[in-house]
């Protein structure tokens, strides 16, 4: 659908950054759950191996978190598929690669506005409502899209009109959609949802692609569009089995001041506060995504695209590779020690990225940095969903969907200077110890978020 044009093909912006203490009343599904104990020392290796795995503990406990996470998916591989097919299309037109740029451009306002709006929204209005009327418009954009492509001559115009809108709805969409899991599940259960959230947007990030190529030469643009619709439908339909979801407090207001109340609320919350640090300080400074080309040149031997490919690839492989091994992610209760961690050894595995010259070394780390954006991501979405009153979830959501939109930009704009001004090199290895020594200031300015303790959330 439209995701991926609404923050530079990050699949960080569909992460599940549901919020806030579990909702208790009878409109809800609600399990409460204890930690999944080690297996007995009788039990074998493969089944003690199990216990590593994906947990699926929350689609087996709630009919509502299963309904949502089936949308949701079918909604990640739409992104996917979309976030090909518009460029594509516009350099089949233009030949300009600038042309192509210009998309994230039509993009970039609504990334920054329509989330904190929707946050607002979301907590006012029923969201099951929100969420369906959205997806329509969304539909009908793609819709759009399709009578475009069908035209003999289509038209270029159009393309940049719909990507603003459409990047508008999905942002302003996201929040409500996103709040929901932490009103279907116990909070222990939350880390599990989010790693399988994570894991099958990882996952359709890998295939969406490969996918849309297919599809591309099979059914043409159009027919992409008219499958994009087809996701929607689906979508709306898993919505509409679900509950109602009302609005935690019936206070709640669509206003400037509830959107200022959203950020007094944040002033002061010293662990969502260093989740936001945490998680800009990272995005900054740790995925040199713009200096990839340069690499792929200096790496190959004639063949700079094959590389390129692979170079893309390996962060979301090793991602995907730790959301399979993420079964004992709910176990874990110091999670802000663990995201500071996880984010130490992804800027370590960057700095080694920077300095090595082999093709294999810098996959591998580039995978290891993958998994730690991974590991890294469930516990900051976790620590915002058990910490976060109910009734600001959906501002906080979107306030973070606006510090998450703007690392991805501030890094290629970073990396690229310094590499400019120094060398490639240099500019990956100093960015990956700037983010070390940004996790130590953290470290050392917010104690209170190393000892978090997931027991107790506090704000």
């Amino acid at each position: 659908m439209w995701g991926q044009l609404a923050s530079s093909g990050s699949a960080r912006c569909r992460r599940l950054i549901a919020s806030g203490s579990v909702l208790r009343s009878s409109t809800v599904d609600h399990v409460p759950m204890t930690p999944r104990p080690d297996p007995p020392p009788h039990v074998g290796v493969l089944q003690r191996a199990r216990a590593h795995l994906m947990d699926l503990t929350p689609l087996k406990v709630s009919r509502d978190f299963r309904l949502l996470f089936f949308g949701h998916s079918v909604s990640n591989f739409g992104d996917e598929i979309v976030a090909v097919a518009i460029p594509f299309q516009v350099f089949k037109i233009t030949g300009s690669n600038f042309a192509v740029g210009l998309l994230g451009l039509a993009a970039l306002i609504p990334v920054f506005v329509f989330p904190i709006i929707g946050g607002t929204v979301a907590d006012a209005v029923e969201r099951r409502r929100l969420v369906t009327v959205t997806h329509a418009l969304l539909a009908v954009m793609s819709g759009l899209m399709a009578i475009n492509a069908f035209l003999p001559n289509p038209l270029l115009w159009p393309m940049y009109v719909f990507t603003f809108l459409a990047a508008g709805l999905y942002t302003f969409n996201r929040p409500a959609l996103d709040t929901w899991p932490a009103r279907l599940l116990d909070e222990e259960l939350l880390p599990s949802s989010n790693a399988l959230d994570a894991g099958f947007a990882t996952f359709a990030g890998m295939l969406g692609p490969v996918a849309a190529g297919f599809l591309l030469v099979t059914i043409k643009p159009a027919g992409v569009y008219l499958f994009d619709v087809a996701t929607f439908v689906v979508v709306i339909l898993a919505i509409r089995l679900m509950r109602p979801s009302p609005p935690a407090h019936e206070d709640n207001e669509v206003s400037w001041a509830a959107v200022k109340d959203g950020f007094r609320f944040l002033r002061g919350k010293r662990n969502v506060q260093s989740v936001f640090l945490a998680d800009l300080n990272a995005m900054i400074f740790e995925f040199p995504m713009a200096l990839l080309p340069g690499i792929a040149f200096k790496l190959s031997a004639g063949h700079p695209a094959q590389y390129l490919g692979f170079l893309y690839a390996a962060p979301a492989a090793g991602a995907f590779v730790a959301t399979l091994l993420s079964g004992r992610a709910k176990d874990v209760r110091r999670q802000g020690k663990a995201i500071m961690l996880s984010i130490v050894v992804w800027g370590g595995a960057i700095v080694v990225f920077g300095l090595s010259h082999v093709l294999w070394l810098s996959l591998l780390m580039l995978a290891i940095a993958g998994a730690g954006d991974l590991v890294s991501g469930i516990f900051r979405i976790s620590i915002i969903q058990a910490a976060v009153e109910d009734r600001y979830r959906g501002r906080l959501e979107g306030i973070g969907m606006a510090v998450w939109a703007t690392g991805p930009a501030l890094g290629d704009f970073e990396s690229g200077a310094v590499a400019t001004l120094t060398t490639p090199a240099i500019s990956i290895v100093s960015s990956g110890l700037l983010t070390i020594v940004g996790i130590g200031l953290l470290r050392w300015f917010a104690p209170g978020f190393w000892r978090y303790d997931a027991r107790h959330p506090t704000a």
